[in-house]
């Protein structure tokens, strides 16, 4: 391959032979994933992570002067990791109003993710154990909805 390049830039000048051949793979897969992201399915996460945050802090018992700021840090990514679940839900620019839901099964189990969130937070308000375990749960939806193939074996 490097025999390749030497002769094709011996012979071409506008081939630079100093350039990096590993940059614009990288490169590609930075874009490719920006592109997989409409701008839709960001403004969304911009939107909806801040009402899930105090959604959650609401079903946490509100504010309290005793919640840490590890506790609030926790809780703002769990809201973060369900704002990014639920917009993937959103249908991609050019496929019509239809949900781009994918596998159901995976898709139902994404979904519950952020209810289980929810729950787990007003379980035990205020505990920093349990926003981990919130943050864990949702986590695990968002993951579950990003590696979720257009067709599964379900």
């Amino acid at each position: 391959m490097e025999d390749l390049m030497r002769s094709i830039s011996e012979t071409d000048p506008l081939v630079d032979s100093s350039a990096d051949l590993a940059a614009p793979v990288a490169h590609r897969r930075y874009a490719n994933a920006l592109a997989a992201w409409p701008l839709r399915r960001r403004m969304a996460v911009a939107l909806t992570a801040p009402v899930l945050f105090g959604l959650m802090v609401a079903a946490s018992g509100g504010w309290a002067p005793t919640s840490s700021p590890g506790w609030t840090a926790l809780v703002a990514g769990a809201a973060l990791a369900c704002a990014t679940t639920l917009a993937t839900y959103l249908p991609r620019p050019g496929t019509g109003l239809r949900p781009d839901l994918g596998c159901t099964p995976c898709a139902v189990v994404a979904a519950v993710t952020v209810l289980a969130s929810f729950g787990l937070l007003s379980s035990a308000p205020h505990d920093v154990s349990t926003a981990v375990l919130a943050l864990g749960v949702s986590a695990f939806g968002l993951v579950q909805r990003l590696n979720n193939p257009s067709t599964c074996p379900a």
